[in-house]
Parts: C-alpha cells; sequence; structure tokens
C-alpha cells in the first residue's frame, strides 16, 4: 500500500547509497532484514525517500511530512491502519486527513 526507498544516511553522504524498497505494510522482520542490506548500523541513521501511496489522501499527507524525520516503523503502522480499514471507514478516515491536517505521522496514526 506504501512504497518507499530507504537508504542509510551515513553511505548516502559517503557517495555510496544503497537503497531498498519497501512495500508496507510487511512484517517488522521483514523491515529489519531489508534495512541491513543497506548496511544501517541503526534507525537513527535511516534516511526515506520517494514515499507514495496507493489512497490520494494518505499520499498527499505523507508528501507533506519531513521524510527525513520519518520511521519506517511508524509509516508501516500507517500502513497496516490504512489496509485493515473497510471502505466506508477509510472514506471517513481519508477525510479527517484532509480536513485536520495532521502535522506528523504519529498524529495521523493515534489521533485522528
Amino acid at each position: 500500500m506504501i512504497r518507499l526507498y530507504v537508504a542509510s544516511k551515513k553511505l548516502v553522504k559517503e557517495e555510496k547509497d544503497i537503497c531498498v524498497r519497501l512495500v508496507l505494510p510487511m512484517e517488522e522482520t521483514e523491515i529489519w532484514t531489508a534495512l541491513q542490506k543497506t548496511e544501517m548500523t541503526c534507525l537513527d541513521d535511516c534516511e526515506i525517500s520517494d514515499i507514495a501511496c496507493d489512497i490520494a489522501e494518505a499520499n498527499e499527507f505523507l508528501q507533506s511530512l519531513e521524510h527525513d524525520r520519518l520511521d519506517v516503523f511508524e509509516l508501516n503502522v500507517f500502513a497496516g491502519l490504512l489496509s485493515a480499514l473497510p471502505q466506508n471507514e477509510l472514506t471517513v478516515y481519508c477525510e479527517h486527513l484532509k480536513t485536520k491536517e495532521p502535522k506528523s505521522l504519529e498524529e495521523a496514526v493515534y489521533k485522528i
């Protein structure tokens, strides 16, 4: 549902960026396995880019956020939330995304 590219900030600065493409939601162990392929040493070393979502309102919201401050595991929770909602609840949730304009991913997941 949510597609993104993840790389190691350290390696990007060294111009040796090794990216992995993630499609969320996925199991946490699969995320860690993918992140290890980027030679990340810790989650703080994570650089997220090119976020895209199939749901227009969610996509617009994600594009409005600062990617360098996003946590891939919070993105996974958000993707899980979107994919678990029945269509009628998803429609209501998308309206809330448009009207309430959350300032962070945590706000979109836990406070709307």
